[in-house]
């Protein structure tokens, strides 16, 4: 892993999809039991930037933008709310670069005294590994022009809603606090990405950051065993519901080496590239524009989980309106900021700068997501987090984007004659449709909270299986070929890796002086097939995997007994498979 060196690079990463119209600025420097909504996707409940949320009420409204979307895609939590389900009393804490907790919108939900923000930009005033870093009422943004993405963030999750100012979050009854750990004022060391992740005052903990996916996955091991401890044994045994932003790195930059820095080569990157992607602890969140597509960056990848919405760019196609660091002067709406989205300049009706309307990304979809798993935790708290995964699987509603044939590449590249750069929807044996841009599909509150208010956990003792490893291979990846080189191995009934499927890793090592060049397949004994990384991607320049790990939730719910098929195919060079593994969590 690149270490905790995921500061300013990572900010950035996620930041830079906020807004093709202000990038070049911004880088220089209740009615009732619940709020009642009329048919109206208008009706704002006194919320006045109600109407622009799309992603709340979806009625094709341009909002503030060109275009509008398409009616109806949106998150569908209207009975949801109506039952007075808002997130009260769901702990989320949102790891960031900080929150503005005396924000007008933000400060009904901001918990000063129940919950203790995790400040890190005091520096280490103990010793990190004897003592938990410095905790604060609040850990406001540092003074800094680049500390903003948290605020937006904590307003898609929990902006009070029937108050009479702004918008409002998905949960607007949760509790909200914050990890400043990607705040410019902090460098970051192991031990602060081990604590953002630690204490027991949390039941959600948002993560909307993560690294270039143009490297080879690196994984800390003390963190992942962290984000297992949190799972299994937070919320007293129940387990904290870890939401992380897949990435938005539908395309960007190429790998390249030292010499050729300089490069603007373009490549499509894949979430499983991100090495804190690769557990099976988090629900990995893509993000969809406001007409139900995968949004143009969304990272994909067969460890993606479910889809929030993250909307375009705000100018062309609708972004999301949430809150921003209050005043003309701070964060992403500020005087001067655009021309193209005069909302973002201080106008009407947004004055005061108090809000944004250009924030996407991944990002923005990680907190829809993280909204839901508080209403859900709130329709039921006896979830656990296995509970949660299932049903947002179960309720998801399949985009339809592409559902047959094969996919192109999204550059032109092409591939072996008769091979799919991409898969359609697929659906596995347990029932279960799945897509590499979508995971499981659209998340679909109301449908996933009903279920979740009459539902008794049924899924069984959690395991995870020994690593199966297959050694001492040399079989070469012909160039150009569909067929590839394939390795089929048997899991055996009433073994150790006989399971029913929660997620599936791999590991493997292959001889290649471009990997780029190398797609990685798996196939289960139904017949389920899912490219875990697709040819032509970011990898150029990069040479041999050796025992990266990779993550497939395409085979949830099946049995892994039965033949199983590694895939490789090559569009150029040379290359050799010399070993790899499986590994499955799920019950026995």
């Amino acid at each position: 892993m690149a270490t905790v060196l995921r500061t300013k690079k990572i900010l950035s990463a996620f930041l830079l999809a906020l807004s093709s119209v202000t990038l070049s600025t911004l880088l220089v420097n209740c009615n009732g039991s619940g709020f009642e909504l009329a048919d109206s996707c208008f009706n704002d409940g006194g919320d006045p930037l109600f109407s622009y949320a799309w992603h709340l009420a979806n009625c094709g409204q341009k909002g503030l933008s060109k275009n509008g979307g398409t009616s109806g895609v949106d998150l569908n939590l209207r009975a949801t709310w109506s039952a007075g389900i808002l997130g009260n009393g769901v702990k989320v804490r949102v790891s960031d670069d900080g929150l503005q907790h005396i924000h007008e919108d933000l400060s009904p939900n901001f918990q000063t005294v129940q919950l203790r923000s995790r400040d890190y930009t005091t520096g280490s005033p103990y010793d990190f590994a004897t003592a938990a870093p410095h905790d604060c009422p609040n850990a406001d943004p540092a003074l800094s022009a680049y500390d903003d993405h948290g605020t937006a963030v904590s307003g898609l999750i929990a902006a009070a809603g029937g108050n009479g100012v702004g918008s409002r979050g998905v949960a607007p009854k949760a509790q909200l606090s914050i990890a400043n750990l990607l705040s410019c004022a902090v460098t970051q060391d192991n031990a602060m990405i081990l604590d953002q992740a630690t204490g027991t005052d949390f039941d959600v903990l948002n993560m909307s950051w993560g690294v270039d996916q143009n490297s080879l996955p690196e994984v800390y091991a003390a963190y992942e065993t962290q984000l297992e401890t949190a799972v299994t044994s937070y919320r007293s045994g129940k387990g904290a519901i870890l939401v992380k932003a897949a990435g938005n790195f539908f395309t960007t930059e190429c790998h390249h080496t030292a010499s050729d820095d300089n490069s603007s080569s373009t490549c499509v990157g894949n979430s499983n590239l991100d090495g804190d992607n690769t557990n099976p602890y988090q629900i990995l969140v893509a993000a969809l524009n406001a007409k139900g597509y995968a949004s143009s960056y969304s990272s994909p990848g067969a460890n993606i989980w479910i889809s929030g919405f993250g909307g375009e760019f705000g100018y062309t196609n609708p972004a999301m309106v949430t809150t921003d660091r209050s005043g003309c002067s701070n964060g992403f709406s500020y005087t001067g900021s655009s021309t193209t989205v005069p909302f973002q300049n201080g106008s009407s009706p947004n004055t005061n700068c108090n809000y944004t309307a250009t924030f996407n990304g991944t990002s923005s979809a990680a907190p829809t997501v993280s909204g839901v798993a508080a209403l859900l935790l709130e329709a039921n708290p006896n979830l656990t987090w296995r509970d949660v995964k299932y049903i947002l699987a179960k309720t998801a509603v399949p985009m339809d984007y592409v559902t047959t044939g094969s996919i192109s590449h999204p550059l032109g590249t092409s591939v072996p004659s008769g091979y799919s750069w991409e898969l359609p929807w697929k659906t596995n044996s347990a029932g279960f449709k799945f897509h590499n841009w979508y995971g499981f599909g659209k998340v679909n509150v109301d449908a996933a909270v009903a279920m979740a208010r009459s539902y008794s956990t049924s899924l069984g003792t959690y395991f995870e299986s020994p690593w199966l490893s297959f050694m001492g291979l040399s079989l070469d990846i012909p160039a150009g070929s569909a067929a590839g080189v394939t390795d089929t191995r048997s899991i055996t009934v009433g073994t150790d890796q006989d399971v029913k499927i929660e997620s599936v890793q791999i590991r493997l090592q292959v001889t290649h002086t471009d990997l780029s060049k190398v797609a990685i397949e798996l196939t289960s004994p139904s017949g389920m097939r899912s490219i875990i990384v697709n040819m032509h991607n970011t990898l150029t320049t990069v040479a041999n995997y050796n025992n990266e790990v990779f993550l497939s939730n395409a085979f949830y719910q099946e049995r892994s007994s039965g033949l199983w098929t590694i895939k490789l195919v090559n569009a150029s060079g040379t290359g050799t498979l010399t070993s790899w593994g499986i590994r499955f969590t799920g019950v026995k």
